[in-house]
């Protein structure tokens, strides 16, 4: 099945040097969910959890990335299109997911940033598009990130749209 757009929400650890993924959610632009979870760390044992939300005890728990690596990498496999916000392809090529040469990625920051500073975040993104995302980061799961640049994303098509044929 070619041809597939993908929305994908990434959340890091920090620091940049140690950065791991600690929680990895996709969907289809239909809102349709085909991978979602957080993930144990190796190295990063904690972070500044006001960044994601995401408390490192509460992954403690969890499988590490690796016991995931082959089924993101068959998601990945066959799509066209990655739609994310602040875009980290670097860091799922480091856990050793290789994201097809031909596939765009699209980053909604990019079309977005209007001052280019810390004030172009999803959180701006959502207010401007009207998209209602949780206030409290702590309460934001990886399917409110990814919904929230699906539907954001739509929006900014439809709005393409709309100079195009004016």
């Amino acid at each position: 099945m070619k041809n597939k757009e993908l929305i994908y929400w990434i959340d890091l650890t920090g620091p940049a040097v140690l950065d791991e993924i600690v929680r990895l959610t996709i969907m289809d632009t239909n809102d349709n969910v085909l991978f979602n979870h957080m993930f144990n760390t190796k190295m990063v044992d904690w972070w500044y959890s006001d960044l994601n939300g995401i408390k490192p005890e509460n992954t403690y728990s969890e499988k590490p990335f690796e016991s995931y690596k082959d089924e993101i990498q068959s998601i990945f496999n066959d799509v066209s299109r990655l739609i994310t916000f602040n875009a980290s392809n670097f860091f799922l090529e480091k856990q050793g997911i290789t994201i097809p040469t031909n596939t765009v990625v699209e980053d909604l920051a990019d079309p977005f940033r209007v001052t280019g500073d810390e004030n172009d975040t999803i959180d701006n993104l959502c207010i401007y598009y009207g998209y209602d995302l949780p206030t409290n980061i702590y309460n934001r799961t990886g399917l409110d990130y990814a919904k929230a640049i699906n539907y954001c994303w739509h929006e900014m098509e439809r709005y393409k749209e709309a100079q195009e044929n004016k």
